[in-house]
């Protein structure tokens, strides 16, 4: 007597049924998952780019603006610039004048939104001078993502900047 070969409809049902639980439990950890993959993706692009900043104050031997309100009216909407800062224009100190060096101009990237950016006196910029130190005490850069996930950047007083977390995003709980 010859043995067939296959499934039985049965096992086919059960197999089917079996992945699709597995597959409904599974995804929305999924999804939970990829927000947070490009929460930490955002976060080190953004502590590689001040990173750069740093290095190209100290090799240029000027100072190198990082600011997250570009059109100096209040919003921080995502968008940020990094600019040779010279002095010479008729503007203040922390606005790009045409005659200064456009180091590069990007936003955060889709999804992500700034929850708080602060350095000296509370504002959404920043200076490193030709040695690489920030203006005032440093300061912070915090991220957020659509399912309340948060990671941020603290730049000290020397300069170096290091990723921080927090479970809720409020003050004090960012370690």
């Amino acid at each position: 007597m010859r043995m067939q070969s296959g499934f039985t409809l049965i096992e086919m049902v059960m197999t089917v049924s079996i992945i699709l639980v597995l597959s409904t439990l599974a995804a929305p950890n999924f999804i939970t998952w990829i927000n947070g993959y490009h929460l930490r993706a955002a976060t080190s692009r953004l502590m590689m780019t001040l990173q750069q900043a740093r290095l190209y104050a100290v090799k240029t031997n000027a100072k190198i603006v990082i600011t997250f309100d570009p059109e100096d009216n209040g919003e921080t909407n995502g968008n940020y610039e990094i600019f040779v800062d010279n002095g010479l224009g008729s503007g203040t100190l922390w606005t790009r004048e045409p005659d200064e060096k456009l180091v590069k101009r990007d936003c955060i990237s889709e999804g992500i939104q700034l929850h708080d950016v602060a350095f000296a006196g509370g504002k959404p910029r920043m200076r490193f001078s030709h040695l690489g130190l920030p203006n005032g005490f440093g300061g912070h850069i915090y991220l957020t993502n659509s399912k309340n996930q948060y990671l941020g950047i603290h730049v000290n007083i020397t300069g170096n900047p290091r990723i921080v977390k927090s479970r809720d995003g409020t003050k004090g709980s960012w370690d």
